[in-house]
């Protein structure tokens, strides 16, 4: 049997509706990276009985974590029953499925997959309403939560405004954390918080081509309690491949503007970090510092950095 081999994920750019990225569902960590994968493999000649081969072992290289057999043939079963729901471009509300057959080949750690004939136009010939986002960066971060809300975030790239509010429960919905039979998930926000938010911000920010930050926003108050969070704002911001990189030249500027401009570095301590450290140790300890910061741990700005990252 033929196997489909993925280019580098490094190189391939995911293209979905943002009737997708909007819409309600549950997912798993795997099985979101196994339509991963078949996203990566979708042409625009392919017909309705495309089959697309998701590797067991190409899956594991990609992703740097261990899959068992049963793991993969769990996965590619439940893909099938996973309902996807939301309002699509013609403001009516869509339920569908994202594959239609789903058939694990044994003792080769294959999976033959069928797109949804419904879901397929979501993922080809997009013109307008869509989000675009990187394969490396999706495959890399571990939890489904970081996954889906990074894909969310990325749909601002094409918006003029990339700040943009949302209500708790609606980012719950979409997450897949609320659902008729189970009930919220993590009614307490500081629970939603340090199971969702915090891993999710850690990880994107700390190695994606995205960085952002939140407020909460109270509602009315009601009886003697604290008043309730209703809304997130997020503020977005983008960061291409050049700004990701900390080399020597000119792609070290936008790091070593931010540890100046935010962080209150002199020019040679922001150099010493450049030379000293990869990009993704530098984005992780502004991040821990910015949240150092907010918690209100933070005195002066410039000379925690500074000890954070041993420099004098």
């Amino acid at each position: 049997m033929a196997q489909i081999k993925v280019a580098n994920p490094a190189d391939v750019t995911l293209w979905q509706s943002n009737f997708i990225t909007s819409a309600r569902y549950e997912m798993t960590a795997l099985e979101k990276n196994i339509i991963y994968m078949v996203m990566a493999q979708l042409k625009k000649g392919d017909t309705p009985e495309t089959i697309y081969i998701v590797s067991g072992t190409e899956l594991m290289h990609s992703t740097g974590k261990d899959i068992s057999y049963a793991d993969l043939k769990k996965a590619s079963g439940k893909l099938i029953s996973r309902l996807l729901e939301g309002i699509d471009h013609e403001g009516n509300y869509a339920q569908t499925a994202f594959i239609s057959s789903a058939k694990y080949i044994t003792g080769k750690g294959l999976i033959e997959i069928t797109l949804s004939p419904v879901i397929r136009p979501h993922f080809l010939e997009l013109k307008e309403k869509f989000t675009t986002f990187q394969l490396d960066i999706a495959l890399s971060l571990t939890s489904i939560y970081s996954k889906r809300l990074y894909e969310i975030l990325s749909m601002y790239k094409n918006y003029k405004d990339k700040n943009f509010r949302i209500s708790l429960k609606e980012l719950k919905e979409r997450l897949g954390l609320i659902s008729a039979t189970s009930g919220d998930k993590y009614s307490n926000f500081s629970h939603f918080k340090s199971a969702v938010l915090d891993p999710a911000e850690r990880e994107i920010n700390g190695d994606s081509d995205i960085y952002f930050s939140y407020n909460t926003l109270e509602g009315a108050k009601y009886g003697k309690g604290r008043r309730p969070i209703e809304q997130l704002e997020f503020k977005v911001m983008y960061k291409n491949k050049a700004d990701m990189a900390v080399g020597y030249e000119e792609d070290n500027k936008p790091v070593y503007d931010r540890l100046i401009n935010d962080f209150a570095l002199r020019k040679d301590q922001a150099q010493e970090i450049i030379n000293k450290f990869s990009k993704s140790e530098i984005n992780k300890n502004l991040y821990d510092i910015h949240v150092a910061r907010m918690n209100g741990k933070v005195g002066n700005i410039g000379a925690y950095t500074a000890t954070i990252f041993k420099v004098k």
